[in-house]
C-alpha cells in the first residue's frame, strides 16, 4: 500500500485504505463513531460517485480519491464549501502542469485546457444534533480508465504535463490546499474563484436539469457569493442554482 506524507491540517485524523467502497461513505461512518473531523483516502474505489450519483473511475492507478468531513460549528459557521473545495483542488493541481491552463468549471470541477482533471462533491448531513460537511475530490494524476463507458468532459491528467508526477507529491499539496482553503475568509474564497470561473461569461454553453431534457444558453454571470449561474436565451434570464453543464462553447 502506498506511503504518503501528510501535513498538519485543521482535519487532525489521516486514515488510509487500499480500497473503500467510496471514501465519502466512509466519512458516513466515522461521523457514526463520533469522530469529529478527518480526511480519508484510499488507492482505490468500489462505488465511487461525484455530483448527481455519476460515477467517478477510482482504479488503483495512483490517482486521487480523498474525501474529508467536519463538525460544523454554529458559532463560527464555515460558508462557501462547494467554493472552498473548488479552490482548494485548484490550489493543488496548478503547481504540476506548469504553463497550462488551468481553470474552474462552475461549479467546482477543474479544468486544464478545457479537460476535466478534478471533480469535486460537498454535502452536509446532520447526526443527532451535529451537522457536518463531508466533500470528495478526485484529482485524475493519471490517466483514468472509464470501463468501456463515455466521460461527459474529456479527461485531463496531470501527467499529461508532468511526466514525472507522483501521486504522493499531489496528496500532500492537496490536503495543505484543503487547509488552506477552508481557513481563508470569505472575501479571499470569493476572489480567487472568481478570478478562476470568470472565463465562462459570455460563453453558450448547453446544460441539463433532469438528465432527460437538454436545454441552451448563453453564460451572462453569476450570483454574488456564485452558488447560481445567471442563464441568458433570448429575451428570457434565468439563475440555476443546479444543473450538468454537457458542453461550453
Amino acid at each position: 500500500m502506498r506511503q504518503y506524507n501528510i501535513p498538519k491540517n485543521r482535519f487532525r485524523n489521516f486514515y488510509h485504505f487500499f480500497e473503500l467502497t467510496s471514501t465519502m461513505d466512509e466519512c458516513v461512518n466515522f461521523i457514526e463513531k463520533g469522530i469529529g473531523s478527518g480526511i480519508v483516502l484510499a488507492d482505490s474505489q468500489t462505488a465511487g460517485y461525484g455530483r448527481g450519483q455519476k460515477s467517478w473511475s477510482s482504479a488503483d492507478n495512483g490517482n486521487v480519491y480523498l474525501s474529508f468531513f467536519e463538525k460544523i460549528d454554529p458559532n463560527a459557521e464555515i460558508t462557501l464549501i462547494p467554493q472552498r473545495c473548488a479552490v482548494a483542488s485548484l490550489l493543488a493541481v496548478k503547481p504540476f502542469v506548469g504553463e497550462a491552463s488551468v481553470r474552474i468549471k462552475w461549479p467546482n470541477d477543474i479544468l486544464i485546457d478545457s479537460k476535466k482533471v478534478s471533480g469535486v462533491i460537498a454535502k452536509q448531513i446532520i447526526f443527532g444534533k451535529r451537522r457536518f460537511y463531508i466533500c470528495g475530490i478526485g484529482i485524475n494524476v493519471f490517466p483514468p480508465e472509464n470501463g468501456g463507458g463515455k466521460f461527459v468532459w474529456e479527461p485531463a491528467s496531470i501527467s499529461d504535463h508532468n511526466k514525472n508526477i507522483d501521486t504522493g507529491d499531489v496528496v500532500s499539496k492537496l490536503v495543505a490546499s484543503i487547509d488552506s482553503a477552508f481557513s481563508l475568509p470569505v472575501g479571499e474564497i470569493l476572489k480567487i474563484y472568481g478570478e478562476n470561473v470568470g472565463w465562462m461569461v459570455g460563453r453558450r454553453l448547453l446544460y441539463t436539469q433532469n438528465y432527460e431534457e437538454n436545454s441552451e444558453g448563453e453564460i451572462l454571470g453569476f450570483s454574488n457569493d456564485f452558488s447560481a449561474l445567471k442563464i441568458g436565451n433570448g429575451p428570457e434570464t434565468r439563475e440555476i442554482s443546479s444543473l450538468s453543464i454537457l458542453s461550453i462553447s
